[in-house]
């Protein structure tokens, strides 16, 4: 475990606790500040994402010339994506330059705000999907299915390799299992959100130090 990942996941049992501490103590500062909207916690989400997104650019550009154009373009891809998340998770700066909605989204988003993640399509919420099947679906394949393929299968490994793909270690798929036993600690339905900042941190953890590590480290290059 690297010194970074020593540092993270003590700040981030800390933050955890002290969500499940506030929301089984006073459950109106949870809901009204900590998880709200522009509260702590969604800053947090988006600092994060916003994390993860420099950390595929930075990664893009300077293993260009060692991995190919295929590598890079990757990380860019999952760069822009991160960006995306966190963009939104702000509505944009919709809340902070205080721009009117298109007529779009004050008629489908549940919070008639500019953003995806409130939208509901023909009575289908498009946050539900996202997270509540889709996650869990993708969160399966890829921390249980896909690492064993890859020490198995030489095409599985070359190819999670030429795309840049990170793997999770037994320790970040462990620590996804603690977080969901402890947000089903948290008395509110609203604990999705710091289940969506805890996912994101470690998932940020696991890019920074997987289980294909020297595929995205300067120090395994032949220069």
């Amino acid at each position: 475990m690297k010194l970074f990942e020593k540092i993270m996941y003590p700040v981030l049992i800390i933050f955890l606790g002290l969500a499940i501490y506030y929301s089984q103590t006073n459950l109106l500062y949870f809901e009204s500040a900590m998880v709200a909207e522009d509260g702590f916690f969604q800053w947090m989400i988006f600092y994060t994402l916003l994390f993860a997104s420099v950390m595929c650019f930075y990664r893009a550009s300077i293993l260009k010339p060692f991995r190919g154009a295929g590598f890079a373009a990757s990380q860019v891809i999952a760069g822009i994506i991160f960006l995306a998340f966190a963009m939104d998770e702000m509505s944009w700066g919709q809340r902070i330059f205080n721009f009117s909605s298109p007529q779009f989204f004050l008629t489908h988003n549940t919070k008639m705000q500019f953003n995806l993640q409130h939208l509901v399509l023909n009575g289908f919420h498009l946050n539900n999907i996202i997270f509540t099947l889709a996650i869990k679906i993708i969160a399966t394949l890829y921390f249980l299915v896909l690492p064993f393929f890859y020490t198995k299968l030489d095409k599985i490994k070359q190819f999670v390799n030429r795309f840049a793909i990170p793997l999770p270690r037994y320790t970040q798929t462990g620590a996804y299992i603690i977080l969901a036993g402890l947000i089903s600690l948290i008395p509110s339905e609203l604990r999705f959100v710091i289940f969506e900042f805890g996912f994101y941190w470690i998932l940020v953890l696991m890019m920074y130090n997987p289980l294909n590590d020297e595929v995205f480290s300067r120090k395994s290059l032949v220069r």
